[in-house]
């Protein structure tokens, strides 16, 4: 369940982000029509996600496979012994992984962002409360998250208290 907490001025909605925070009820979010100066330290901290690591498990996964698809080629399908050089010569080798560690760094690290942020998603329940159209006009609501409705009308000073059940 989300609640949101509807402020009829900026300044009242700035102080109640604040106060959450001091209280420990951290808001998720600030919804407002302008942007709201120091607000930003106040809301609750995202979850950090492990995108670098999935970035370089892709990126060492497609370089090997670039070396070892040339490796193959070279030595295993169709070895032409040229120059005197050897069958496995990695210097010759070198360019091809590093693209592919490139190209699959780029590819899972985007794809792996957006289904860690759950996108595509065309629909979030928080839209369908019909006081969130107000927010970009003259509302300011704070978002939380399963917090008690009770505490935020008594401790915020909100105007009004909207539950989204999702």
């Amino acid at each position: 369940m989300t609640v949101l907490a509807e402020f009829s001025t900026a300044q009242a909605a700035t102080d109640a982000v604040a106060a959450a925070s001091r209280a420990g009820h951290p808001a998720r979010d600030v919804l407002s029509p302008v942007p709201l100066e120091g607000t930003a330290e106040h809301l609750a901290p995202y979850a950090k996600g492990k995108i670098g690591w999935v970035m370089f498990v892709a990126g060492a996964v497609g370089g090997l496979a670039g070396w070892f698809m040339q490796w193959y080629s070279a030595v295993v399908d169709y070895p032409i012994i040229s120059g005197g050089r050897p069958m496995n010569s990695w210097p010759a080798f070198l360019l091809v992984p590093y693209e592919a560690a490139i190209l699959s760094m780029g590819v899972v690290g985007l794809l792996g962002w957006m289904w860690m942020c759950g996108l595509p998603k065309l629909f979030h329940p928080l839209f369908a409360a019909p006081i969130v159209e107000r927010a970009v006009q003259d509302k300011w609501l704070l978002v939380f998250e399963s917090a008690d409705a009770h505490w935020a009308r008594a401790h915020l000073g909100a105007d009004a208290v909207h539950e989204v059940r999702e």
